[in-house]
């Protein structure tokens, strides 16, 4: 047992022990951040803190148009890629061959063959209505002609008929005329005269009968022309909708429209930046490969809820906002120029923050706004082989 008023050396040593845990705790917790620097690669520095009214970020780098994914027939197989990465290609180059490719042209020539044939036969149906239609007018023409010589002779025998009457009237008058003066007249020359105008009358009805006849045969012949030529039109269209040209200039449409969207083709102008599939790979619902255009790069920075609105006003004043840019991983260590040109590039949406610092003791849970700062051409030349690289924005109080 220690003895009264004796001082307890153990009990000291570890009050002193527990007093200088806590505050090393203390510091830890409570003492003074480490003076934020860009580094080149290893454990990355905190996010920096605005000096002096600038406005710090994190932020991404992207081009200014986004990532754009071309995606192809999901089945297909990949073939071959037929550009290579950072390729700059035209808006329609053929950026890789599928299998099914072969097929669906092979399917477009088919119909096309078959749409040559359909034509050629309704060609033939057409050249053989024309023929049969010529036939028909080579009939009626013969008919035509044959009716009108036959016409001709009607016309003359009826005129000969009425002469022949006229000089036999005139002989049975004459001689009732000289019996009728006492002259001596036989009965039978009487007679005959009188029979021989019977039979002109009798002539000249047959003859009108004739004619009526040949009036009536020409315009039964013309119904009948016209109804033969009815027949033909109606043969031929029913011929003609026994051709399905119209089926198959639908189904080869559609074949191209399936042939078109079977290819994969750049659909804007760009570099590949990115391969997500590769030979031999089937192709899914998701992209094979994203096209960007580089020529115009910019960083999305992600600015603080509260920081925002110094930026607007900044922005609303009609002042440009400069940026800097520090991408971490460049090895002098050189920050790019960018510049926010106006309120329009900052969003209207505040939510969760997308970057996350990659300090173990940053804030990971941020509410912020997007801000595009457009990087300038050499910064751009720079920054379009780090798509999607997360940086360091600073945003510099405009000057007064």
């Amino acid at each position: 047992m220690p003895r009264p008023g004796k001082i307890n050396l153990g009990l000291i040593l570890s009050l002193l022990l527990n007093a200088g845990l806590v505050a090393g705790v203390a510091y830890l917790v409570f003492g003074p951040k480490p003076t934020p620097t860009s580094t080149g690669g290893g454990t990355p520095a905190p996010l920096e803190l605005p000096a002096a009214g600038d406005v710090s970020a994190l932020g991404r780098v992207q081009p200014a148009g986004g990532l754009i994914g071309v995606f192809g027939p999901p089945g297909d197989r990949i073939v071959k890629f037929e550009k290579s990465l950072g390729e700059r290609v035209s808006a329609g180059t053929k950026l890789a061959t599928l299998s099914g490719e072969d097929e669906r042209e092979a399917q477009v020539k088919a119909l096309e063959a078959q749409i040559a044939e359909a034509k050629a036969l309704r060609a033939s149906i057409e050249a053989s209505k024309a023929a049969k239609l010529t036939e028909l007018d080579a009939e009626v023409n013969q008919a035509k002609v044959s009716s009108e010589q036959d016409a001709v002779a009607l016309d003359a025998k009826l005129k000969a008929v009425d002469a022949q009457r006229k000089r036999a009237k005139a002989t049975a008058d004459r001689l009732r005329s000289a019996q009728a003066s006492g002259a001596k007249v036989a009965a039978q020359e009487l007679e005959e005269a009188d029979a021989a105008v019977a039979a002109a009358d009798a002539e000249r009805e047959a003859t009108l009968a004739q004619q009526q006849k040949l009036k009536a045969v020409r315009e039964e012949g013309q119904k009948s022309a016209e109804a033969k030529r009815k027949t033909i039109d109606a043969e031929t269209q029913r011929a003609l909708a026994q051709v399905p040209l119209a089926t198959l200039e639908a189904n080869l449409k559609a074949a191209n429209q399936k042939l078109d969207s079977g290819r994969l083709l750049a659909p804007t102008a760009g570099s590949v930046v990115r391969f997500l599939s590769k030979q031999g790979d089937t192709v899914t619902t998701q992209p094979v490969l994203q096209l960007a255009d580089t020529g115009r790069v910019v960083v999305i920075a992600e600015v603080y809820e509260t920081d925002v609105g110094r930026v607007r006003q900044w922005l609303t004043a009609g002042k440009p906002v400069k940026a800097e840019v520090d991408m971490r991983v460049l090895s002098d260590g050189r920050k790019l120029a960018g510049v926010v040109a106006d309120v329009t590039k900052v969003s209207t949406v505040v939510a969760k923050n997308v970057l996350t610092p990659l300090g173990p003791r940053e804030d990971a849970d941020r509410r912020v706004v997007e801000v595009e700062v457009e990087l300038d051409a050499a910064a751009a030349g720079i920054a379009k082989d780090y798509l999607g690289l997360q940086v360091r924005v600073r945003l510099f109080t405009p000057v007064k």
